[in-house]
C-alpha cells in the first residue's frame, strides 16, 4: 500500500467523480429527511430493539445526515477531504472493500453491545457518518504516514499519529458515554486497523488461493497413483479401460 504524503492538500484532486456522487447522494437523502421529517428516520435510522428496529437500519443509518444541517455539512466536508486521498493511498480496490468492511466491524460491535445492554440506543434512533469518518481518518493516516494534519488549522501532527489518536479517543468515549455512536466509531476504527494489519484485499486473495489449494489436495487424495501403469506388485496394465486418468 502506498500514499501521497501531501494528498490531502490537493483540494482540486479531491473532487473526483466518485466523491461527487457520494456527496450528491448524501445531500439528496438529507433534503428528503428535511422534507419528510421523521419518516426516513423511522425506516433508516438505527432504532432501539423493540421500538421500531428493522434489520437494515444498522447499515442505512450511516447514510442519514444530522442531527442539524451544520453537523451534516461538517460530515460532508470530512468526506470531501478524506475520501479521495484514502482511495489514492490504499488503491481503489482496497478502499472500496476496506471502508464497508470497517463499517461492518462497527455494526458488529454495536449489535453485540446493544444486545447485551452494554450501550444504549438514542430514543429517536442513531444516524450519521461519524463512525465511517473515524475509519476514514485511520485509513488516511496509515496509508499516508508522512502527511501532516493541521489540528485546529494550527498545530501540524503526523497523519499516522492522528490515526492512532482517533482510536484512543473513540475507545475512551465508548467507556465514558456507553452509547451506540461511540461503539460504532470504535468498532469501525478497529475494523480499519484490522484491514490494514491483515493486508487488505491481498489477504483476501491469499486466503482464496489457500482454500482452493486445500480443495485440490482433497480431490487428489481420492485418486490412486500408479507408477508406470502397474498396480502394487501386479502386472503392467495394457487395456485402456484399466488406466486411471
Amino acid at each position: 500500500m502506498h500514499g501521497d504524503a501531501m494528498a490531502g492538500l490537493n483540494l482540486g484532486d479531491n473532487w473526483t467523480p466518485r466523491t461527487r456522487n457520494v456527496l450528491l447522494a448524501l445531500f439528496a437523502i438529507y433534503v428528503a429527511q428535511l422534507l419528510l421529517p421523521g419518516v426516513l428516520e423511522a425506516w433508516l435510522a438505527w432504532q432501539p430493539f423493540g421500538q421500531g428496529f428493522l434489520p437494515w437500519q444498522p447499515f442505512t443509518a450511516f447514510a442519514l445526515g444530522g442531527p442539524t444541517p451544520f453537523a451534516a455539512c461538517l460530515e460532508w466536508l470530512a468526506v470531501f477531504f478524506l475520501l479521495a486521498p484514502v482511495e489514492r493511498g490504499l488503491g481503489k480496490r482496497d478502499a472500496w472493500f476496506g471502508i464497508p468492511g470497517a463499517g461492518t466491524a462497527g455494526v458488529a460491535l454495536g449489535l453485540v453491545l446493544t444486545t447485551v445492554g452494554a450501550v444504549g440506543v438514542p430514543s429517536g434512533g442513531y444516524l450519521g457518518l461519524a463512525p465511517l469518518l473515524a475509519a476514514l481518518v485511520a485509513f488516511f493516516g496509515w496509508a499516508n504516514p508522512g502527511a501532516r494534519i493541521l489540528i485546529a488549522f494550527i498545530l501540524p501532527v503526523r497523519a499516522d499519529l492522528v490515526a492512532w489518536a482517533t482510536g484512543l479517543l473513540s475507545f475512551l468515549y465508548l467507556l465514558y458515554a456507553r452509547d451506540l455512536g461511540s461503539a460504532l466509531a470504535f468498532g469501525a476504527w478497529a475494523g480499519a486497523w484490522a484491514w490494514m494489519r491483515l493486508g487488505g484485499t491481498g489477504a483476501l486473495r491469499r486466503w482464496g488461493l489457500h482454500a482452493r489449494r486445500r480443495k485440490i489436495e482433497r480431490d487428489l487424495r481420492k485418486f490412486e497413483v500408479i507408477d508406470g501403469g502397474r498396480t502394487a506388485g501386479g502386472p503392467r496394465r495394457t487395456k485402456p479401460e484399466e488406466w486411471v486418468n
